[in-house]
């Protein structure tokens, strides 16, 4: 120290220059990581999506009538799978777990009426309207019923 003056050679400004990059370096080295970080979230975020709108899509075709439930149950089949296979996890949610999804029907022939019921329902009386209504479980089938009950029939 000369006169209460510090002497600072040019070798400690180098020093303290190599410590500001090396400090910055290290701040932008956490910030890259941070940021990585975020974009593999971002990822697996847009994944998720685009499998559940997959699972949304597959039930949708297959009649679901629950969606919501079938799909937290598809999803889980998905992620047991070794290859996941979102139609072929709906497939079996259906067989498994029937009443998820609407009964599919068969082709209408003419000779149905305007409700549905076919002719021998409708002519064959009260007994036998009320037998296509359990045997099928199908709502048409039992308002049928119900309403040749109501007139009498």
């Amino acid at each position: 120290m000369r006169d209460g003056v510090n002497d600072m050679t040019d070798g400690d400004c180098v020093v303290n220059e190599d410590d500001q990059a090396a400090g910055e370096q290290a701040s932008l080295l956490d910030r890259i990581g941070a940021l990585e970080a975020q974009l593999a979230q971002a990822h697996e975020a847009l994944d998720a999506s685009e499998r559940q709108r997959t699972i949304d899509l597959a039930l949708i075709e297959a009649d679901a009538v629950d969606v919501e439930t079938a799909r937290l149950l598809t999803e889980i089949a998905v992620m047991q799978m070794e290859e996941p296979d979102v139609r072929l996890a709906v497939s079996e949610l259906r067989e498994r777990k029937p009443f998820l999804f609407r009964r599919e029907r068969g082709p209408v022939s003419p000779a149905l009426g305007a409700m549905g019921i076919g002719g021998a329902a409708v002519g064959g009386g009260l007994e036998d309207a009320a037998g296509a209504a359990m045997a099928t479980g199908d709502r048409a089938a039992l308002l049928a019923y119900l309403r040749l009950r109501r007139a009498g029939g």
